[in-house]
């Protein structure tokens, strides 16, 4: 039990290290665009829960402040363009996933059908 704690506290420990060694070498302009491609990738996720869009929000509003203060090649603008309307598509795209859960619930509701 013990062993299985700290091989798990080791994995995190590693890949914090990796993943700070990753970002020390990149610049300022790579680092926005990694932070949107995370983002994206974690809204993207099956497990991701509509609840949890305000804190993602925040999280992308910051990382578009700090976008401001970059100096983009033409490339680079191009990426960050696509990652924001990727974001943005995922976003709308959970929201309406729970919308039409919703609906189908009160449908099945006033239907009276039960699995």
């Amino acid at each position: 039990m013990k062993t299985k704690i700290l091989v798990r506290i080791a994995a995190v420990i590693g890949l914090l290290v990796t993943f700070s060694l990753l970002t020390s070498c990149q610049s300022k302009e790579e680092k926005v665009i990694s932070q949107l491609e995370s983002l994206c990738k974690t809204v993207e996720k099956d497990s991701f829960d509509i609840k949890d869009v305000d804190s993602l929000q925040a999280k992308f509003d910051a990382v578009r402040e700090t976008a401001k203060q970059c100096n983009f090649t033409n490339d680079q603008l191009k990426e960050v363009a696509k990652l924001e309307v990727r974001f943005t598509k995922a976003i709308a795209k959970k929201a309406l996933e729970r919308v039409g859960n919703a609906v189908e619930g009160i449908v099945d509701g006033l239907s009276g059908e039960k699995e």
